[in-house]
C-alpha cells in the first residue's frame, strides 16, 4: 500500500511538472452537474504549479484526487465539487462553510459556471466588497482543513479572476491577517508541550506569511507598482513551497520520533539524535528552514517579502503607511518567535541529554520512512541553498521580477541582493573551521556535564538526572508571563469574533433559502 502511495505521488509530480513546461491543459467540458454548470476543467500554470505541490499536501489517493479536482476548476461547480470531496476527508461542517461563500462570491463577481465572464467583467463598488468579504469567509474555512488549498483559492478569486482594477484598501486586510497568522502560529509553537503541535504551528508561520505576500501584491497592483506586485508573488510562492515542504517533513518526523520514542511530549523527550540519527537530522532541517535562518527557504521567503513591505509602505496615505508599518512589526515579532520556538524543540528534544529511559532507548524509524524523511529535507536544503529553483514553476503565473540566479535573489540591478550560496558557504567554512580546532585543542579535563546547582547524578542514571537539565518551560517563562497578561483579552476579542461569524453565518443561510 505504501508502494502504491508513493508511485501515485511520484506520477502527480511527474505529469505536474509536464504540465508547467507546456503551459498547461486547455478547457475540458464534462457531461457532470446541472444544466447551465456542467464540469469544467482546465489546468493554467497557475494551478499546475500547485498540482506539483500536491504530494506534499496530501499522499491518500483520494485526498489527491479532490486537490486536483479543485485546482483544475474553470468555473464555481467544479471547485465547489473538489473542495467538498476535500473537505469530506477532513472536516465537513468548514467545507460547507466554504462552498457556500465562495459560491456566492463568484455569483456576485459575475457567474459561477464559467470563469471567463468574471475576468472580461470584474466586480466593482459594493460587489467588490462583498466579494473580498465573502472570498475571505471561505478562505478562513477551507484552511481549517488546507491551508494551501486556501491560499490558492483566494489568488484564484482575488487576483486572477477580479483583475487589476480591484481598489488598494483590498489587500490591507491579507497583510493585517497574515501578520497576525504568523505571530498567533509562532506564539502557539513556543508555548506547545507536544513535537507535533510545535511543529504544525511552526510551519503554519510561513502560511501567515504568504497570506501577507498575497495582500502586498494586491496593494501593489492597485499602486501601478508591477515589479513589487511581481516580488510580493515571489514571496507568497517561496512560502508556500516553504510551508508545504516543512510541515509535511516535521509532521512525519514528529510521528516517527513518537513511535521510536513512545512519547510525543516535549518535557520527556531529549537527546532524540544520539538513538534515531537520520529522523533527528531530517527535523532539524526542517527546523532551521522554518526558524528563518540564512541560508534557507523560509529565510528566502521573508526576505523578499519584507523588501515589499518596505515598497508599499511608500504609497497611500499616512492611514496606510501606518497599518504597513504595523504589519512589519508583527511580522518581525513574529520571526523572532518562531525562532525561539525552533531552538526550543531542537534543544529539548531533539539534542542535549534523553530524560527518560523511553526516550535514551529510542528506535530509529524504519528504512522506508528514513529515506522519506531525509529526501525531503534533501530538498528543503537543496531549495534554501538555491531558492530560484524554488522559484522556477512561478514564472508562469507570478511574472518573477526578481533577478534569479543560482548565487541568490535580487530585487534590481541597482539593489542590494541575498547571497544565499555565499552564506551557505560562509557557514560551511565556520563549521569546518570550529569542528577542526576542537579536534586540534589540547585535550581538557572532562567533567560531569553542568547541573544546575544539583549535585551529580548516581550511577543508576546513566542519563542524568531530568531535574538537572533546561524543559521546554524554562526557555518561555517570560512569554507565559506576557500571555497571563494578554490571555483574558485575546479570549474576549475570540468569543467576539466567534459571535460575529456565527450572525454571518445565520445570515448567509438565510440567502441562500430565500
Amino acid at each position: 500500500m505504501r508502494a502504491v502511495r508513493v508511485g501515485i505521488c511520484a506520477a502527480v509530480a511527474v505529469l505536474a511538472a509536464v504540465l508547467l513546461a507546456e503551459g498547461g491543459l486547455p478547457e475540458l467540458a464534462l457531461p457532470i452537474g446541472p444544466a447551465g454548470a456542467a464540469m469544467r476543467l482546465a489546468l493554467d500554470p497557475l494551478a499546475a504549479s500547485f498540482l506539483l505541490l500536491a504530494p506534499s499536501i496530501a499522499s491518500a489517493p483520494v485526498a489527491l484526487a479532490a486537490i486536483a479536482v479543485t485546482l483544475s476548476a474553470a468555473n464555481g461547480f467544479t471547485m465547489a465539487i473538489g473542495l467538498l470531496m476535500l473537505g469530506g476527508i477532513a472536516s465537513r461542517r468548514p467545507a460547507v462553510v466554504a462552498v457556500i461563500c465562495l459560491i456566492l462570491a463568484l455569483a456576485l463577481a459575475g457567474s459561477v459556471s464559467d470563469f471567463a465572464p468574471i475576468r472580461a467583467a470584474p466586480p466593482d463598488g459594493w460587489r467588490a466588497a462583498a466579494v473580498l468579504l465573502l472570498t475571505l469567509t471561505g478562505a478562513a474555512a477551507v484552511a481549517m482543513f488546507s491551508p494551501a488549498m486556501a491560499l490558492y483559492a483566494v489568488l484564484r478569486l482575488l487576483f486572477d479572476l477580479c483583475g487589476a482594477g480591484q481598489p488598494l484598501w483590498w489587500g490591507v486586510p491579507l497583510v493585517m491577517a497574515g501578520a497576525v497568522i504568523a505571530a498567533v502560529a509562532a506564539s502557539r509553537a513556543a508555548l506547545s508541550d507536544t513535537l507535533r503541535d510545535a511543529a504544525s504551528q511552526a510551519a503554519l508561520h510561513q502560511f501567515g506569511l504568504a497570506v501577507s505576500s498575497l495582500g502586498l501584491a494586491l496593494i501593489a497592483r492597485a499602486a501601478d507598482l508591477p515589479s513589487v506586485a511581481s516580488h510580493a508573488l515571489d514571496a507568497l510562492w517561496l512560502a508556500a513551497v516553504c510551508h508545504v515542504l516543512c510541515r509535511s517533513l516535521l509532521l512525519r518526523g514528529a510521528d516517527a520520533i513518537a513511535s521510536g520514542a513512545g512519547t510525543q511530549r516535549l518535557d520527556r523527550l531529549g537527546g532524540v539524535v544520539h538513538r534515531m540519527p537520520a529522523t533527528a537530522g531530517a527535523c532539524l532541517t526542517g527546523l532551521f528552514t522554518v526558524a528563518v535562518l540564512p541560508p534557507g527557504l523560509g529565510f528566502a521567503a521573508f526576505w523578499l517579502a519584507f523588501q515589499s513591505l518596505l515598497a508599499v509602505a511608500r504609497v497611500g496615505g499616512f492611514g496606510l503607511g501606518i497599518l504597513i508599518a504595523v504589519a512589519t512589526v508583527v511580522t518581525g515579532l513574529s520571526v523572532g518567535l518562531v525562532a525561539l520556538a525552533a531552538l526550543r524543540v531542537a534543544a529539548t528534544a531533539l539534542l542535549g541529554r534523553p530524560r527518560t529511559p523511553r526516550a535514551a532507548a529510542a528506535d530509529e524509524a524504519p528504512a522506508p520512512v528514513r529515506r522519506l524523511l531525509l529526501g525531503l529535507a534533501a530538498l528543503t536544503a537543496l531549495l534554501g541553498v538555491a531558492p530560484g529553483l524554488a522559484l522556477l514553476p512561478a514564472f508562469g503565473w507570478a511574472r518573477v521580477a526578481a533577478a534569479v540566479s543560482p548565487l541568490g535573489l535580487r530585487i534590481g540591478f541597482d539593489a542590494p541582493g541575498y547571497a544565499s550560496v555565499f552564506v551557505a558557504a560562509l557557514v560551511a567554512v565556520a563549521w569546518i573551521g570550529l569542528s577542526r580546532l576542537l579536534r586540534h585543542m589540547p585535550a581538557a579535563r572532562r567533567e560531569p556535564a553542568w547541573s544546575g546547582g544539583f549535585t551529580a547524578p548516581p550511577a543508576w542514571m546513566p542519563f542524568g538526572d531530568p531535574a538537572t537539565q533546561y524543559g521546554p518551560t524554562s526557555f518561555v517563562a517570560p512569554l507565559h508571563r506576557v500571555v497571563a497578561v494578554l490571555l483574558p483579552a485575546a479570549e474576549a476579542a475570540r468569543q467576539r469574533l466567534i459571535r460575529r461569524r456565527d450572525v454571518l453565518l445565520r445570515a448567509i443561510a438565510a440567502l441562500v433559502a430565500t
